[in-house]
């Protein structure tokens, strides 16, 4: 065999090529490109004010947003890392020549824990395949990150959505384009934004919340940033809101980051999931414990021969309406299963508003609700014998106010349609 003499000189113009091939594929020139392909999330930016883009990601870990032991393997829960991967504004080119922050988040705005810290995200290099390439592996670099935070154990056991906004504005430089990505379920249980009081339907709850946090200082300074959460309402543990009170909780964030002087607000219950068995960090506990925010539901209550289903309103209707939302269909069939189960000698269906507005229009309103209801359970094969609305005249929660400042949650108890399901003895 005959081998190939090669001159020194030839030997040093190969070894600068490969440096300069290596240097130009973003890696060091004895760093191996597939050895260490996630380096890039742990620098930290020498001139964080001069950046064009700065982008600060959140994820919500608390244990609302967490399976349980009593979640089904089968059961879809939330998957943060996939939908804010899917998130606008969080494509690779996007993020390129910018500085990109991550942080998991819970109870306080201390805990928020900056996994990737101002890191400098220099573009991609190379032909339009290395580019595809190289932005294909930070991706998935990425993901792994925010599974890992997904599923790291909450350090608090509360959820602080404002205390994490906060955060997350500290942590942006003035000047220049600003985003906040946060992927929450929104059911904070703290300060001026506890929900675990709520009645979950209505404007005028809204706006007293926002005034609640303004005269408390505890909404961020968030002005002129453009703010994105997702993942509204979607939880992972024990009850879930209804189309109308997700729709509300949509509302309120938005309300809330407007106040905050945010440039752009988006808010989305729009949620990628996947079942809770395949989850990342499966096994693991399921974090600290913490107060539940609770959702109205439909309750039963016996009482002689009459048992008495009750429908709060915000499990069927939109604010101030009487037209049933679409995600009350299944609510009504297991209402309808349930009133066949008992086997009536007669149904009557009644509807409740609680005190605010005239006696005109909330009888109106009332009666119209109990009309909507009664329609759908004849549509299910129920006989509906009487219908009647009462306005506020039966109140089931009191008082509505409490030193001249309204109870939302008792407005929203008040607000009502109850099937009054006669039975044998």
């Amino acid at each position: 065999m005959t081998l190939t003499r090669i001159s020194p000189r030839r030997l040093v113009a190969l070894a600068l090529t490969m440096t300069a091939v290596l240097a130009g594929s973003g890696c060091g020139a004895f760093d191996m490109p597939t050895a260490r392909p996630c380096t890039w999330l742990t620098g930290v930016s020498d001139d964080a004010g001069s950046a064009r883009e700065q982008t600060v990601v959140l994820v919500d870990r608390s244990s609302s947003t967490r399976p349980d032991k009593a979640t089904a393997s089968t059961a879809r829960v939330p998957d943060w890392a996939a939908t804010l991967l899917a998130a606008p504004g969080l494509a690779l080119p996007e993020l390129e020549g910018g500085l990109l922050s991550v942080a998991g988040f819970d109870g306080t705005r201390a805990t928020v824990d900056w996994q990737v810290d101002r890191v400098s995200v220099t573009p991609a290099k190379g032909n339009e395949t290395l580019k595809e390439d190289r932005r294909d592996a930070r991706r998935g670099c990425l993901e792994k990150r925010l599974r890992q935070l997904s599923a790291a154990e909450p350090s608090a056991d509360r959820t602080d959505v404002l205390g994490a906004l906060a955060a997350a504005a500290d942590q942006l430089a003035p000047g220049g384009r600003r985003r906040i990505v946060m992927a929450t379920d929104g059911l904070a249980n703290t300060g001026c934004a506890d929900l675990r009081s709520a009645g979950f339907d209505g404007v005028p709850e809204i706006e007293a919340m926002v005034r609640r946090c303004r005269t408390a200082g505890e909404l961020p300074d968030l002005k002129g940033a453009e703010v994105s959460l997702v993942g509204i309402g979607r939880t992972a543990r024990g009850q879930a809101p209804s189309s109308p009170q997700t729709a509300w909780l949509t509302s309120l964030w938005t309300r809330l980051c407007q106040a905050s002087g945010a440039a752009r607000c988006k808010v989305a219950a729009t949620a990628r999931s996947h079942a809770a068995g395949q989850r990342t960090g499966a096994g693991k506990k399921a974090g600290r414990a913490e107060p539940e925010v609770t959702f109205p539901a439909v309750s039963e209550r016996p009482a002689g021969r009459v048992t008495t289903l009750t429908l709060p309103g915000s499990v069927l209707f939109a604010t101030d309406s009487a037209e049933l939302s679409a995600a009350a269909r299944s609510t009504l069939d297991d209402v309808a299963r349930r009133v066949r189960e008992l086997h009536p000698l007669s149904v009557a269906v009644f509807g409740h508003t609680d005190s605010r507005g005239t006696e005109q229009h909330g009888r109106q309103l009332s009666l119209a609700r109990a009309k909507a209801v009664r329609s759908a359970l004849v549509q299910r094969r129920i006989a509906v014998a009487s219908v009647r609305g009462y306005s506020d005249d039966r109140p089931s929660c009191t008082p509505e106010y409490r030193d001249g400042v309204p109870d939302y949650a008792a407005m929203a108890c008040n607000r009502r349609v109850e099937v009054a399901v006669t039975v044998r003895r």
